[in-house]
Parts: structure tokens; sequence; C-alpha cells
């Protein structure tokens, strides 16, 4: 099914329409002006909605990350100050309905690392305070990528990629297949290391940037996350992966500059109540390794529902991070 194309018909934007309608009628507002498209990807499209008390966000997720609508109405009861609160959710479709809480971080184009402190400490933050309630994330549809699971996850998904016609852009040969295969030990030895750091499972954003939280409203006001579409219950320290990509990007450096090591501490600091510093430190690189995992979980997701072009386009990203399990990220 091509997704993009669906969501740009007439058919289906009425449907939308429709269901907004019904939501601004419940909570006694009104639109004021036409659906305007924001974005279309195959994985998701917003559409933003003019109404008599401020723009509205509505978003559709691709069906594999239907998930995200219920898990963000968790969350909001849960740590309210931490994300958007939907004004409406439609689970079964993967719609959200939210208020606009303006700018992101990414706006600023700062490129002082004190603003990648702030985030990470943010959303050290959040993840302590979700670490207690799995069960409930579960029941909202949170995906489980628990550490001890790793290396049979991985092992499992080599069936399904050498069982791919050798065109199919999801196809692994066999000498690659045996790459990865043997890459599994030491895979399962960075889970060991992350389960012995004494630090809970948590959400793992998987997604974590600038681009992902809003400007807050205050300086003492807490950051407000969003895009949980690719989350996992995992090792919380895995969402360190995407911040140090996007470090090395913005600032056309290495994992060694010294800014880079400075947001990595200060996200750690946040976790000293489990383990020392020196003790955190030693679980950061296994996680990073397991992240690689979860960045292809999220693809994979995705792509079981993706049209021929988007299958063509995004399809080896998904199989790089399973052929790079092990490599040195930090190191």
């Amino acid at each position: 099914m091509d997704l993009q194309e669906v969501w740009a018909s007439p058919e289906w934007r009425e449907q939308v329409q429709q269901w907004i309608t019904q939501v601004l009628d419940s909570c006694e507002l009104s639109q004021t002006g036409p659906l305007e498209p924001a974005r279309i990807r195959f994985w998701s499209t917003q559409l933003t909605v003019p109404t008599n008390h401020g723009r509205l966000w509505f978003k559709a997720n691709n069906p594999g990350q239907f998930a995200e609508a219920a898990l963000v109405a968790c969350m909001s009861e849960l740590v309210p100050d931490h994300v958007v609160t939907p004004l409406a959710i439609e689970p079964t479709k993967g719609w959200l309905l939210t208020p606009d809480h303006g700018k992101t971080l990414d706006s600023l184009k700062s490129t002082d690392y004190q603003l990648w402190v702030r985030v990470v400490r943010d959303f050290a933050d959040l993840q302590k305070q979700l670490a207690p309630h799995g069960a409930p994330l579960a029941a909202a549809g949170l995906v489980s990528m628990d550490p001890a699971i790793a290396g049979n996850f991985a092992s499992n998904q080599l069936l399904l990629h050498t069982g791919l016609p050798p065109e199919h852009p999801l196809h692994l040969s066999p000498q690659a297949a045996d790459g990865v295969y043997l890459s599994i030990p030491a895979l399962e030895e960075a889970a060991a290391a992350v389960l012995a750091s004494g630090v809970p499972l948590s959400l793992e954003h998987n997604d974590l940037h600038s681009g992902n939280a809003f400007i807050p409203g205050t300086t003492t006001a807490p950051l407000r996350f969003f895009d949980f579409g690719d989350s996992y219950w995992a090792h919380p320290f895995s969402s360190l992966y995407v911040p140090l990509t996007v470090m090395q990007e913005q600032w056309d450096t290495t994992v060694d500059d010294a800014r880079i090591r400075r947001v990595v501490t200060a996200y750690l600091e946040c976790w000293t109540d489990y383990a020392s510093l020196a003790e955190l430190r030693l679980a950061v690189e296994p996680a990073l390794k397991l992240a690689r995992l979860h960045r292809y979980g999220s693809w994979l997701r995705l792509l079981i529902h993706a049209d021929d072009s988007a299958m063509i386009t995004y399809g080896p990203r998904a199989l790089k991070y399973l052929r790079t399990l092990t490599d040195p990220v930090l190191q």
C-alpha cells in the first residue's frame, strides 16, 4: 500500500475532517480554516488545524507505529510535564490531535553544547519517572526490547532476511548473514553489561534530538518531548545513540569532541543514584550497540507496510544497522 497516496487522497482527508470536527465539537472549539498539510512521509503525515483557540496538530501514523497514539495518551498521565497531552486520539487508526506548543529547540540553530545537555537531562528525568510504569506502557503498546532478548531477536531476524528473494531490498546473502551471526556473542555481552549496571529499563526514545522537543515557556519549565513512534521499552542509555550521531553531524566532529563527552557525562550524572559515574560509564558503549538493534527494529516495523519506492529507499538503512550491530560507537 502506498500510504502517502492514501494520505493525499480527498477521501481520506474527508474522514480525518469528520473526526476532527467531532473532537472540536466535544471540546467546544471552532475550526476557523481548512486543514493544511504540514508533512507527508511513508511513516507519518501531519496536518495543521486552525481553531478559535489556536492551531492544533493532527498526526497519522504508519500502521507499524499506530501504538504511538495510545502511548502518548498514557505518558500524558504518567509524566504530564514532559510530553504533549493529546486533545484526542484514535488508537485503532494511529491518529493524534494535539495542541501547538510553539517552536522546537532545533529552530534556535544553537551550536552551544548546553542545549544538548538540557535535552538529555530532561529526558533522563522523564525516563526515571517512567521506569516503575512498564506495565501501563506495555498495555498502551510500547514494544519491549529487553536486552536479555537482544541476541535471540537478532538471530531470528536472519531467517527473515535470508529467506527473501535476492532482488528484495531487505535480502541478506548467506555470507552477510554469517557476518551478523558472528557478532551476536558480542551483542549478548553488551546486553549483559547494561543489565549489570543496576539502571532499570525504561522508555528509550530511539529518535531523541532537538527537533523532537519544544522550547519551554519559561527557563525553569521542563522540556516537552514528542514523536515517540520509534520508542521501545529498553535500557535508557540507548537513547544517547541519536544525540551522539546528530551532534557529530551538526558540529562536523567526532565522538572524541570534549563537548560530546560533556553531554554524555551530564546525562549519566542524572543516574548516579543507581551507581557511581565510573560504573555508569561502563554501560554506555554496550547500550549504544544495543541502540543499533532498536534503530533496525523501528525501521523494520515501518517497512512491513511500505510501498515499493519506500522499501527501495529505506530498506538498506535497516540492514545497515543490522550489519553494524557491534561496531564501536564511542570507543
